[in-house]
């Protein structure tokens, strides 16, 4: 299972996101934001030491800075962001349906896209950030060059506005 640079509770504590939801339906938007937001920022091989010191639980200085004050931020306004359109809809053998509890109202698609669009903007702010601390700071496996051609290169002036940067 890959590495998850937050917990379930870092989206519930700090989104309106209940804590009742089965954190099953949203790990892999957890996964995919890691892949397709945090990493096009850093490159591999500051993602890939980022997560490696993550997992020996050796963070420290700069790179602890970076997970706890812009890596987590960004992870969790992104998570949900791209989460709340889709996690009313179950995909099961018998096809797609819309969960509605009794005594609710369905939000409406407006009232969804205005909700991700807040915690978008939020992410956008966490990452402009992030740009300006990636750029006072020497880490040296963000500004060497990637080891393979097929590595994900440092992207800067990212503008998080939703959907995935491939």
């Amino acid at each position: 299972m890959a590495t998850l640079l937050i917990k379930a509770e870092d989206i519930t504590k700090n989104t309106p996101m209940g804590g009742n939801i089965d954190v099953n339906k949203y790990l892999f938007v957890i996964k995919d934001s890691q892949q397709f937001v945090i990493k096009p920022i850093l490159g591999t091989k500051l993602y890939d030491k980022i997560i490696t010191d993550y997992e020996g639980d050796t963070l420290a200085g700069d790179y602890l800075i970076l997970v706890n004050d812009y890596i987590k931020p960004i992870l969790v306004a992104s998570v949900f962001a791209e989460f709340i359109p889709v996690h009313a809809f179950m995909i099961s053998n018998g096809g797609i349906s819309k969960f509605a509890p009794e005594n609710s109202q369905p939000a409406t698609k407006n009232e969804v896209d205005y909700l991700a669009q807040t915690q978008r903007n939020k992410a956008s702010v966490y990452i402009e950030r992030l740009e300006k601390f990636l750029c006072d700071t020497d880490l040296p496996e963000y500004t060497c060059n990637q080891d393979n051609d097929y590595d994900v290169k440092p992207h800067r002036n990212i503008n998080y506005m939703g959907g995935w940067d491939i």
